[in-house]
């Protein structure tokens, strides 16, 4: 814990300033924080709420937010934090413990949570007066300050947090106690973010934030040249050295904790067998991949965890072995090979290129690639109802400890059915639970060694790398940068011009 921050809230030079940026995909779930399961939701949601705590620059420690302290009872089952003073929500109405118990109370047992899973150990969340929150929990929960740095946590009035189970609640118009607020938005215009006038950070950013939603990567490259954009994101790596030498423009790859794999829908014949889904991930080269698709920027992805918090470093992964990939096949349950749709976005010059390898080698094994072409809403919803096979995707850690990644994108039974794969192992399922709760450092490194063994042999995803986040920007902005957990913050920004 540290002191709290400024009590007046310094004014910066961004008054009057409009930063204009392109993303390669629009938010597709709504703005409440407990209900976004998608990127481009999850970052502007940074943007607008705060939670008890945040994620340091790194992605390796959490800070004081919305908390500027905490302690823990003897027992471990009892935390309380205290709240900063003078914070208010973007209407003006001061923050209130109330607020704060109210929206970790929907994230941890809300209807429409997704993130349920991580919270299972509260039990109870307690506001005796308006500066302090209470935490009662069923037992010890060793990441507990690390989910309170999480974006799903971010805190909404109370009134708004008890409704955003509703129907019709509208959740493009926003209260949060962060730098922006929104004030409406339809789908397919840009994103408009204004100033939250009573942040208790300052204003220091740029008094508008317009984003607009490209998703083919060489229409944003055109816009951010022309002076159209002031930064675009998910730069290709083949253009990262070209956009690089040019005078106006700065161009940089962010070490994240992220991966890129290729989702396998188990319930699919004949993904349903472990020894086809081994097959297609020997089949898969993926040390040409990082250097003909990837450019040399990205690394070999042995690990279902990304590189931080108990990433296993000795597990092999799936180097390329075509030998014993036709082996696998051999003694499949279709050893004459079949017919593979692979599903990629329009516009995804990344995935159109992996998926045109894969097409190539996977051949080899007798498997007969059909690539199909998808508007990325489109893409998003199949693969949210089970209707695709495989398709690329990719995962970036949102708090510095693996209970989310291995809950999300390991555990199944219910949505996001591990992310998407369908896989479900109750074996793998009760072992997550107990790595969950485990207290001992020594014994939570072993258990999750064990879990990420147990997921790459399972083998419902072929992993492919760890990518770097990459952005662009014009000379004239300063202060831009992508974090450890990928997340970039408006308020950090600068317009020179």
């Amino acid at each position: 814990p540290a002191a709290a921050g400024p009590t007046t809230p310094p004014v910066g030079s961004g008054k009057g300033k409009t930063l204009k940026m392109a993303r390669n995909a629009e938010p597709f779930s709504p703005f409440v924080p407990w209900q976004i399961d998608d990127n481009p939701a999850l970052f502007l949601s940074v943007n607008i709420y705060d939670s008890l705590l945040r994620t340091s620059k790194d992605g390796r420690s959490v800070e004081p937010a919305l908390a500027t302290k905490w302690e823990s009872s003897s027992d471990g089952l009892t935390w309380t934090f205290t709240l900063r003073d003078g914070v208010k929500f973007s209407d003006g109405v001061a923050l209130k413990a109330a607020d704060v118990k109210a929206s970790i109370e929907q994230c941890a047992k809300g209807e429409k949570s997704g993130w349920k899973d991580i919270y299972k150990a509260i039990s109870e969340v307690q506001a005796p007066d308006d500066k302090t929150v209470k935490i009662v929990l069923s037992q010890p929960y060793a990441p507990l300050l690390s989910t309170l740095a999480m974006f799903c946590v971010g805190v909404m009035p109370a009134d708004m947090a008890t409704a955003s189970n509703a129907a019709d609640f509208d959740a493009t118009k926003t209260r949060g106690t962060g730098a922006y607020m929104l004030s409406g938005w339809k789908k397919g215009d840009p994103v408009v973010l204004k100033q939250n006038p009573n942040y208790w950070r300052g204003l220091t950013g740029p008094e508008t934030i317009s984003i607009e939603y490209v998703p083919d990567d060489n229409s944003r490259i055109l816009k951010l040249q022309g002076g159209e954009v002031d930064v675009i994101d998910f730069v290709p790596l083949s253009q990262i050295q070209s956009l690089g030498t040019q005078p106006t423009l700065n161009v940089k790859a962010f070490t994240i904790q992220q991966f890129a794999v290729l989702v396998m829908n188990v319930e699919k014949k004949p993904l349903d067998d472990i020894k086809v889904r081994q097959a297609l991930n020997y089949a898969l080269d993926k040390e040409a991949l990082i250097k003909t698709v990837y450019f040399g920027n990205a690394t070999f992805m042995n690990s279902p965890i990304p590189p931080g918090t108990y990433y296993d470093k000795s597990l092999p992964g799936y180097p390329f072995n075509l030998d014993k990939a036709k082996q696998l096949m051999a003694a499949s349950s279709t050893p004459g090979g079949f017919t593979l749709d692979f599903s990629v976005a329009s516009g995804n010059n990344t995935a159109q290129q992996v998926a045109t390898i894969a097409k190539d080698q996977w051949a080899k094994i007798g498997v007969t690639v059909n690539i199909q072409q998808l508007e990325t809403s489109v893409l998003r919803q199949s693969y949210r109802d089970g209707k695709l096979s495989i398709f690329q995707g990719g995962w970036t850690n949102d708090m510095n400890d693996p209970t989310q990644i291995v809950n999300y994108a390991m555990r199944g039974g219910a949505s996001p059915f591990a992310y998407w794969t369908r896989y479900n192992n109750p074996t793998l399922n009760d072992k997550i639970t107990k790595a969950d709760l485990e207290q001992d450092t020594a014994k939570r490194e072993a258990a999750y060694a064990e879990i990420q063994k147990i997921y790459l042999e399972d083998a419902p995803m072929v992993p492919l790398v760890y990518p770097p986040a990459t952005a662009a920007w014009q000379k004239s902005i300063e202060g831009f940068f992508i974090d450890g957990l990928s997340y970039y913050r408006f308020e950090d920004v600068k317009i020179n011009k």
